[in-house]
């Protein structure tokens, strides 16, 4: 039997256990375990990232259901600053006591407590990081809802005031607690200087706290616009030949079938069809925004064949109307009129992009009851990816604009880092066994996890939300970007600073172990 036992800690590698005949200094033992050590697996990994972030909130939802108890809203506000506050309170003391009567860091104390209850020791930069975005999501969600309930209650008018300035834009200051704290962590640590991580962190938050809201022209000042020009082109004598027209409406129709459609299958196309190829309608933009609607209302049917086949032939109809051939136009030799048609097709071109992405978040808010874990954020991921991937649809888009696509599909780090910790939120039987058996096992645990997933999840919504708002916004303002207006203030006074490695979908699926 050996004699001895020691218990090694490798970052990197669960804990090693050395057994030996003769005492072994701490480097013996080291070396030999090191020899021996297993990195760990993808799900011993996962599992340690959710015990880090476990370590990390405890403290914030205890602080803030004790200050719940003795101060209502307010108190638990307080609460979950309780220990930087008594940190900072104490080191402030101990500069002026004297040796002997100094007092022991409240932090120190309650990371060792947490880690005698079982918590994983943060080990690595990383580690820490994570265990600090654990503690600053459900922070973050409990301060802005007592803000919120603050700025209706306060009993003075500078109370509510500055509660009102906390409490705006909650879902930006969510989606800027992880990458800011993890900026100051980083920071702080690689350089050894607090200042350093403070900086970073507040340059981190500067873009959340200066966001993108759709500022471009809406659809029905587009529309206005396309008529007025149509109109002019039309008195110049320039409009589509309505033969010519018509053919182009047969060829699509006979490309189509290679789709599956056929007249005696699809009626309501039929009908479409019967429309589009009627050469004793003048093509104008009223009667082009008429036929649109007609596909688009086709678009909503209960079969699923017919939307998809509507779509196409949307897709088709709008790609004819933007790159028609000259032959297919009448009185092009009028230059006042070719310039007013022109300016025509690049109205409807920009109307007509932008509303792809209006269709996507009217598409997402249907899907909600589809996708229940997930909820929209999914629904609009797809639609993103889908749309990044259909070659036909993409050749509608400039060059630029098929980059922002792209971008929007592939995500954010921020995003992604949301979406991962939001798919533990309890919106489902599946993702509620996490939150739902922390809470059960230890509800100082599980009360915090279940607040910052869920403020996860719907950061992470917002922010792909935003994200096709802003691509409708570029479309609508002609590949200009979207200006910058000013957000929250709260975010420059919360501390919320910090940087992120570059997390892509792929990393979030080895994160899981797929």
């Amino acid at each position: 039997m050996p004699n001895f036992k020691y218990e090694v800690d490798i970052p990197g590698y669960p804990t090693q256990v050395v057994e030996s005949d003769r005492k072994l200094s701490d480097s013996e033992a080291y070396e030999y375990a090191k020899q021996y050590a297993q990195p760990r697996t993808a799900g011993q990994e996962f599992t340690r990232g959710l015990g880090l972030m476990f370590r990390g909130s405890t403290p914030v939802a205890a602080g803030a259901g004790i200050g719940l108890a003795l101060g209502g809203p307010f108190g638990a506000g307080v609460g979950t600053l309780g220990l930087p506050l008594a940190e900072i309170a104490t080191q402030g003391a101990n500069v002026i006591l004297p040796k002997d009567y100094q007092i022991p860091s409240p932090t120190a104390g309650v990371e060792s407590l947490l880690t005698r209850m079982g918590f994983p020791v943060p080990e690595t930069t990383g580690e820490r990081i994570i265990q600090a975005s654990g503690s600053v999501l459900p922070s973050t969600a409990f301060q802005t809802a007592t803000a919120q309930a603050l700025s209706k209650t306060a009993q003075s008018q500078l109370g509510r005031n500055i509660a009102t300035e906390m409490a705006k834009a909650p879902e930006r200051q969510l989606m800027a607690a992880v990458p800011t704290t993890a900026a100051a962590q980083y920071v702080g640590e690689t350089t050894g200087s607090p200042v350093a991580g403070m900086v970073a962190g507040m340059a981190t938050g500067l873009p959340f706290a200066a966001g993108t809201r759709p500022s471009g022209p809406s659809r029905d000042v587009l529309a206005a616009q396309a008529t007025a020009a149509y109109d002019a082109a039309k008195n110049s004598g320039i409009a589509f030949n309505p033969s010519r027209f018509s053919q182009g409406m047969e060829r699509i129709a006979a490309d189509m079938r290679q789709e599956g459609y056929t007249p005696t299958g699809y009626p309501k196309i039929e009908g479409i069809f019967n429309e589009l190829t009627n050469v004793g309608m003048p093509k104008d933009f009223t009667e082009l925004q008429s036929l649109r609607k007609m596909i688009q209302n086709a678009q909503a049917s209960s079969d699923p064949a017919e939307r998809r086949l509507a779509s196409i032939l949307k897709d088709r109809f709008d790609n004819y109307i933007v790159n028609a051939d000259k032959a297919d136009i009448v009185g092009t030799g009028n230059k006042t009129g070719v310039a007013a048609w022109n300016q025509a097709k690049n109205t409807y071109s920009r109307m007509m992009k932008a509303d792809v992405f209006e269709e996507m978040l009217a598409n997402a808010e249907l899907d909600k009851s589809k996708f229940t874990q997930s909820g929209a954020e999914n629904s609009m991921a797809q639609q993103l990816r889908n749309l990044a991937k259909n070659q036909n649809k993409m050749r509608l888009f400039t060059k630029a604009e098929q980059e922002e696509i792209k971008a929007a599909a592939k995500g954010s780090s921020t995003q992604n880092l949301l979406k991962f910790f939001g798919r533990f939120a309890p919106t489902g039987p599946v993702s509620s066994i996490f939150t739902g058996g922390a809470t059960i096992a230890n509800p100082l645990v599980g009360v915090p996890l279940a607040v910052g997933t869920t403020g996860a999840r719907i950061g992470a919504t917002n922010m792909r939300r935003q994200s096709i708002e802003n691509l409708a916004d570029i479309m609508r303002t002609g590949g200009l970007q979207p200006k910058q207006t000013s957000a929250a203030k709260a975010l420059m006074t919360r501390g919320l600073i910090s940087p992120q490695q570059p997390v892509t979908e792929e990393d979030i699926n080895l994160m899981m172990g797929r």
